[in-house]
């Protein structure tokens, strides 16, 4: 597939390489995470405000899901990007969650913002992040211990890519590999804690229901 480049950023570069396109007059900038205020002060309506804003951005974490599986040095950065060119709207544009890992980015997460994700966006994406290769559809639904989930994989087996109604994500195959590890070590210790659990359980029956 071949499609017009939408935005600034791509899998696999360091951060300054990304940074030096993206943070850019007009173009993009950085993106603060709200976070909720750790005190027990009275609240003034910004704090409030804030708060409302922490929680949505939570709710809506694409990533809530899989942080408990990446690697320790994971870095996260995010980033505005505006949709009107060579103009900074605030409120058309792009939120982009960046993990970067040994230095490069290994995911990126485009959430469209102001308008509805439509499908020469995501295939602009696609495209951004295609290099010398090209996309194929596959079926990886994800989750549980099947990695990340995915639905797009390039021919070149480096990178894969998933899309909800509002988001596009782009990965890199190592890091969605790592994640499945992580989970099938977690999936076997929770087995092995349950099974412990019921041995427990076994033993202590006769006592609990002797005397019915």
């Amino acid at each position: 597939m071949v499609f017009p480049a939408a935005l600034h950023a791509r899998v696999g570069e360091t951060q300054d390489m990304l940074e030096k396109r993206l943070l850019q007059p007009g173009v993009g900038k950085l993106y603060p995470r709200p976070t909720e205020p750790k005190d027990n002060k009275p609240k003034s309506p910004k704090d409030r405000d804030t708060e409302r804003q922490a929680r949505k951005e939570a709710q809506d974490d694409v990533l809530k899901d899989i942080r408990a599986f990446l690697p320790a040095d994971t870095h996260e950065m995010f980033y505005w990007k505006s949709a009107v060119a060579n103009q900074l709207s605030n409120d058309t544009g792009w939120k982009v969650d960046v993990l970067y890992i040994g230095g490069r980015s290994a995911l990126e997460v485009y959430k469209r913002v102001g308008d509805s994700l439509n499908s020469f966006e995501v295939k602009g994406i696609l495209n951004a992040n295609r290099g010398n290769s090209s996309w194929k559809k596959v079926t990886n639904e994800g989750g549980g211990t099947n990695g990340i989930g995915y639905s797009y994989e390039l021919e070149d087996g480096s990178l894969r890519a998933s899309q909800q109604d509002g988001w596009v994500m782009v990965f890199s195959v190592k890091l969605d590999n790592y994640v499945m590890q992580q989970q099938l070590v977690a999936k076997a210790e929770n087995d092995h804690q349950l099974d412990q659990q019921k041995r427990e359980q076994a033993q202590k029956a006769p006592e609990s229901v002797s005397g019915f």
